[in-house]
């Protein structure tokens, strides 16, 4: 979906000639670089170009892994959380140059929205995707010569009975989080109602620390976090001679967002250095699968009457004009190829904290 708007003149023989330039233009191919990436909002590290060939490939950050060694190779998983996108909405918007002011043009500004939710993701399929991220995670471990304990193990601690359970609101069933300068919400699933330990606001470990220090005193803790974003929507804008656009763009692809996987070994003080103890992504991973499910336009939701009055106020008075489209979209997930995607992203990322663990001294 895009909009395009070329500068009004003051004379309306000027002015035709404009639109027929303008509609010229839309006909020519747009060699221009996307404004904004795609992504949840927009938001990522991928262009337009990676998105269609998914050509971005899975690079990490390790930190401190030597710390995975503190008590004779063993570590604990008591959870794990994989987050979904599951509705948000992306705006952009291109201002006329002062330029397409002389001769007599307007400046004009465009600009495009959209708004989008996912249908078909419950609760028991993010909790499946949960659970085989999770048992995936575990079972890397352990063929990296790691001793693990999972929650099964740890479950009958005090301090892991007394930890706080986020059991999200009523119409998911699980929690959900909106990040911050994000106009994105996202699904958190944790293998099981009891694995859904509250994520607080020293994050993922909240509930297993004391006084600054790790309540597990015989094993480094270790909790992994997926961030899954599909469908991908981002805008782009461009411009050319007497020439501006915005538009949205869409894909039924999924993206790995980020991976991380924390841990927390025997209480050390570092100075220096940017690193944290674990694993992440450095950059988003795109298209894990390039079709996730069907990605419909359920509604054109463009102000036709403010459009409309704002090209006769512009013809008017020769003053700038705004112009707008927006649309609403679903994303139907197709369930077996969203979970195929997911996993595939999910157990790569696993592989490459598989490999850390191994190497670490």
């Amino acid at each position: 979906m895009s909009f395009r708007r070329a500068s009004h003149r003051k004379h309306l023989a000027i002015l035709a000639a404009a639109i027929i330039t303008s509609l010229a233009s839309g006909c020519a191919s747009n060699s221009a670089a996307p404004e904004s990436k795609p992504g949840g909002s927009g938001q990522g590290s991928a262009t337009a170009a990676q998105t269609a060939a998914g050509s971005t490939t899975l690079a990490v950050n390790v930190g401190y892994a030597q710390d995975l060694r503190d008590y004779s190779n063993t570590v604990v998983v008591p959870t794990a959380y994989v987050k979904f996108l599951v509705d948000g909405k992306v705006f952009v918007s291109k201002q006329g140059s002062a330029l397409s002011t002389l001769g007599g043009g307007s400046a004009n500004s465009v600009k495009a929205s959209a708004k989008y939710k996912v249908a078909g993701l419950d609760k028991a399929l993010a909790q499946s995707i949960a659970k085989q991220a999770y048992d995936d995670f575990v079972a890397k471990l352990r063929a990296s010569g790691y001793t693990v304990l999972t929650y099964e193990d740890i479950k009958d601690k005090d301090f892991v009975q007394k930890a706080a359970r986020d059991k999200g609101d009523a119409k998911w069933g699980l929690p959900t989080e909106s990040p911050v300068g994000s106009s994105d919400t996202y699904l958190v699933a944790a293998p099981s109602d009891a694995q859904q330990i509250k994520i607080g606001f020293t994050g993922v470990f909240s509930e297993f620390i004391s006084m600054g220090k790790p309540k597990f005193k015989d094993a480094t803790v270790i909790i992994p976090t997926y961030t899954i974003v599909s469908p991908q929507v981002w805008g782009e804008t461009d411009s050319g001679f007497n020439r501006i656009e915005a538009g949205i763009k869409t894909a039924a692809g999924m993206n790995l967002q980020s991976a991380s996987a924390m841990w927390m070994g025997k209480p050390k003080v570092r100075m220096g250095g940017g690193n944290l103890p674990g694993v992440t992504t450095k950059a988003a991973v795109i298209n894990i699968t390039p079709k996730a499910g069907d990605l419909v336009k359920a509604a054109d939701t463009t102000p036709t009457a403010a459009n409309a009055l704002s090209k006769g106020l512009s013809m008017l008075s020769g003053a700038g004009s705004i112009n707008s489209s927006s649309s609403d979209y679903v994303f139907n997930v197709d369930r077996n190829a969203y979970t195929a995607g997911a996993l595939k992203g999910i157990t790569d990322f696993n592989a490459e904290v598989a490999k850390a663990a191994a190497s670490a001294k």
